[in-house]
């Protein structure tokens, strides 16, 4: 009995050119214009290997692979899928995409080998059979699509739930990593300001300022684990909130009194309208975490002898916070990005983990709140913060 080969090609040239080599090497050809007579054919005919098209109507070959490599009756025929690296592609590498599909293959049509000597190798592994032509009927080409639907629907379902998995271990990892770093960094940082403050002995200016630098280094490495850990914990949903009655205007007035010493060395004016008790109910420590991550960002990016304005504002129902400052400003593009994890909106090195803004919108989330930012390029930023109003007792 021939082996049978099933050509799927919308190019009439192909199948010709093809045709005549299997033909003439004793083959039994069988051919399919498009995905949706592919499949039926491949049912209906059960070949012993199928040469497969990418690009062609109605569905193209990606699509058929991972339909026939799904069914129990097909799945075992091999699958060789051919193209051409000249041609247009759904996907940037046709090859690689291929053998994820399923197939058994992958030629080259610009290749000198001929189809012929390809396939050889997988015919010769497939076992004599007995061929039964009617065990299958033609599927119409709604029940193709319907067939075709749920088996992306299956496959988006085992992605996600992967995604998921390699997620939540990446949290898992994360989380106790930081914390592994957070025990030894604390007792590095103790160690090292015994020193400084003379503890164990009388030091030199010349050590005093390198273990000054050397405790900035461990202070932005707490910095980080501290960062790492709030990420992990509100990707996992794990964050809590120790919601009370928050004075938001004294929380302001706080924050503005730690920025004291950045605001005098980098002469720059600090103009606040901060309204007395504005109440909001949540969390005061990480109220208090967004207001410093959104201000610091500020400052940092502000100019020497720039200007930054605090403006705290009571609505009917909301308390809105605005931070705006006369810095770079933020591009039409990375304004897009700035809330975004591990996303640096600038090409200038600047300390951080990148990570301030993406935690405080998540903070403020937390907190049935909004924020976002305003900007221009070469005109400043201004970020916004709307909290619920504490109801009155």
């Amino acid at each position: 009995m021939k082996q049978r080969i099933l050509i799927v090609d919308d190019s009439p040239l192909i199948h010709q050119m093809y045709g005549a080599q299997f033909e003439e090497a004793g083959f039994e050809v069988l051919h399919a214009q498009d995905g949706i007579e592919a499949i039926n054919a491949a049912f209906t005919q059960m070949p012993d290997l199928i040469l497969l098209d990418i690009n062609m109507p109605k569905i193209n070959g990606y699509q058929v692979c991972r339909l026939l490599k799904d069914h129990r009756d097909t799945k075992t025929i091999p699958i060789i899928i051919e193209t051409s690296k000249t041609s247009a592609t759904p996907v940037a590498d046709p090859k690689m995409w291929s053998f994820e599909t399923g197939a058994d293959g992958y030629i080259d049509k610009e290749e000198p080998m001929t189809a012929v000597d390809f396939v050889r190798p997988f015919l010769a592994k497939i076992p004599a059979k007995k061929r039964d032509d009617s065990q299958n009927k033609p599927m119409t080409e709604t029940e193709i699509m319907t067939a075709l639907s749920h088996l992306l629907d299956k496959q988006l379902y085992v992605n996600v739930t992967h995604l998921k998995e390699l997620n939540e271990r990446k949290n898992a990892f994360v989380t106790n990593v930081s914390h592994e770093f957070k025990s030894p960094l604390t007792v590095m940082k103790v160690g090292l300001e015994d020193i400084l403050n003379e503890a164990c002995g009388p030091t030199t200016p010349q050590q005093k300022e390198n273990l000054e630098r050397v405790i900035q280094t461990v202070n932005r490495l707490g910095r980080l684990v501290v960062d790492l850990l709030d990420i992990s914990k509100i990707e996992a949903g794990k964050m809590t909130l120790n919601v009370q009655k928050v004075d938001l205007s004294e929380l302001m007035e706080e924050v503005i009194r730690a920025y004291a010493v950045m605001v005098k060395e980098k002469k720059m004016h600090l103009i606040k309208d901060i309204p007395a008790n504005l109440f909001v109910t949540g969390d005061k420590d990480k109220l208090m975490q967004v207001i410093i991550n959104v201000l610091h960002n500020s400052l940092k990016y502000t100019p020497q002898k720039g200007k930054v304005m605090v403006q705290l504002k009571k609505w009917e129902k909301e308390v809105r916070l605005e931070i705006e400052d006369t810095g770079p400003g933020i591009t039409k593009e990375n304004l897009e990005k700035i809330f975004d994890k591990f996303v640096r909106i600038t090409a200038e090195k600047r300390e951080g983990t990148g990570l301030g803004l993406p935690i405080a919108r998540d903070l403020v989330l937390l907190h049935g709140g909004k924020i976002w930012a305003e900007s221009e390029s070469g005109k400043g930023s201004k970020f916004v913060i709307v909290l619920p109003v504490s109801p009155a007792k």
